[in-house]
């Protein structure tokens, strides 16, 4: 759904306009109601209600609520969740407990991607981190064996081969 980067900035109120390549597709597609979040690193999740509904739905019905790591994330998204509007000048705000974690201030980075999700990086922590841990050899490798399964299962899909071939006539 969402590809690519942008810059905005986080007002002194706490707001963040969200850049309009994200936010046209992101209204039109799903609405204005939003669930603002994070886990694990500091940065801002931004999912359309929808989206995180489905993800809610998946912790509800895994049968591992009790895990250590599922309570870990639930506490997580909890502590710093919240449901909001996209208002009409397209933005949101970034609650207060959230906005301390993430270090959400001046400059920042708003990343799209194609799980239907924003993030959102203090623009300086984004720069830092990914300078620290750039993608390895190994990651590269994992991906592009991950891209190369998804082609090969889409080459078969349409060539009937994952039904063990196109049928006789």
């Amino acid at each position: 759904m969402f590809r690519g980067g942008a810059e905005a900035t986080v007002d002194e109120k706490g707001r963040v306009k969200i850049p309009s390549k994200f936010r046209v597709p992101l209204v039109e597609t799903f609405g204005p109601r939003l669930f603002i979040t994070s886990w694990a690193v500091p940065s801002v999740r931004i999912y359309p209600l929808s989206e995180w509904e489905k993800i809610e739905n998946i912790m509800r019905s895994s049968g591992r609520a009790n895990d250590p790591r599922v309570r870990r994330f639930l506490w997580s998204t909890s502590l710093y969740g919240d449901e909001q509007d996209i208002d009409g000048q397209g933005r949101i705000l970034i609650p207060p407990r959230l906005r301390k974690f993430a270090r959400m201030e001046g400059e920042v980075v708003v990343c799209g991607y194609p799980t239907n999700e924003l993030e959102i990086w203090k623009e300086s922590l984004f720069y830092k981190r990914f300078g620290e841990e750039p993608m390895s050899e190994g990651d590269q490798s994992y991906i592009s064996d991950l891209i190369k399964e998804g082609t090969d299962a889409e080459i078969r899909s349409r060539s009937g081969d994952d039904k063990g071939g196109p049928e006789n006539s």
